[in-house]
């Protein structure tokens, strides 16, 4: 995990939002897929595809060592009454400093407690996880599987 490229994600995103581009482009990486896919499932992009520098692909097209420098990630951002649903993006671990957390710290976190330096979650805010076996989960998800790990960042 490259916590300069989730910084970089992070940024990305947060500069499309503040300019209400539609869709945007990123590398095609397992952590910006896992985390687009997330970000899909709890309601803040509307949708994920995979493509080229052109654009999405109209038919699938297998991801080779051939062709991996080009393949890109399409991200669809939502909008409601022409406000970005993701107002916020921040990372919580630094590429300078990570902030894991044990399976009893998470579920504090997941209850709204403060743990650490880490603020609870607010209403319709997200905080992503990276377990112990590079898999990222939702805080409330990794509580429930008892798992602790790497805290990603935050959305709202």
């Amino acid at each position: 995990m490259s916590l300069v490229h989730l910084a970089n994600f992070s940024a990305h995103i947060k500069n499309c939002t503040r300019l209400n581009i539609s869709s945007t482009s990123v590398p095609f990486t397992r952590l910006h897929l896992q985390l687009s896919f997330l970000l899909y499932k709890e309601g803040f992009i509307s949708s994920v595809q995979r493509g080229s520098n052109a654009g999405p692909d109209k038919t699938p097209a297998e991801v080779t060592p051939d062709n991996i420098s080009s393949r890109r990630l399409w991200i669809g951002l939502k909008y409601r009454d022409n406000l970005s649903v993701i107002r916020n993006f921040s990372l919580v671990s630094k590429p300078n400093r990570k902030v894991h957390f044990t399976s009893t710290e998470i579920k504090a976190l997941a209850s709204g407690i403060p743990v650490g330096i880490v603020r609870p979650l607010q209403p319709a805010e997200c905080m992503f996880i990276q377990t112990d076996e590079s898999e990222i989960l939702e805080v409330q998800e990794a509580a429930k599987k008892n798992l602790g790990g790497t805290v990603l960042c935050r959305v709202r």
